[in-house]
């Protein structure tokens, strides 16, 4: 028996969540779900940013059995974050693989290199590990989730508007 009454995110953020990648992007790109909510924005200056309320399964695969989740652990609470240490280079990893397909102007490895440093960057001691496991499955993961889940967006370009776009200070 699966799990009844249980989303199938496993968090959503409250805030938006930017990060400074080493990537740099030809303009402003905003990202939307099939829906037309921007759920991913990337800047000139390779800011790579995810809105307020994007919702995501951290590190996959995970699946539930009788109310009990069971798959890939997202680490020890960081200290400083208050969150799990691949709760951030999870969310900004499966945000960029939604829009791969979508014209993202990244490749797959620059995806899995972004998860690789933000993982470094809160020192999560197994991230070779999960590293070596997105190179090797990720892209199986991608179609097939991509398939399931209909997350099919499209690429626009960005236009700072009000509402869930905007940064948290």
């Amino acid at each position: 028996m699966l799990c009844k009454n249980a989303v199938s995110w496993r968090y959503r953020l409250d805030h938006a969540y930017s990060w400074q990648s080493p990537y740099r992007f030809e303009r402003d790109w905003a990202f939307e779900d099939r829906t037309g909510v921007v759920r991913l924005i990337v800047r000139t200056d390779g800011t790579i940013m995810v809105p307020r309320d994007y919702a995501w399964d951290g590190c996959t695969p995970k699946f539930c059995l009788l109310d009990f989740s069971f798959g890939v652990p997202d680490g020890v609470v960081h200290s400083r974050t208050g969150r799990p240490k691949t709760y951030y280079a999870s969310l900004i990893h499966d945000a960029l693989y939604q829009f791969l397909p979508d014209d993202l102007p990244l490749t797959r490895r620059q995806a899995d290199d972004c998860f690789l440093r933000l993982m470094a960057r809160d020192e999560f001691a197994s991230r070779y590990i999960y590293y070596a496991a997105v190179r090797l499955l990720g892209g199986l993961f991608r179609r097939g989730g991509r398939v399931i889940r209909k997350t099919a967006g499209r690429r626009v370009v960005y236009t700072p508007r009000t509402g869930n776009e905007k940064e948290t200070p």
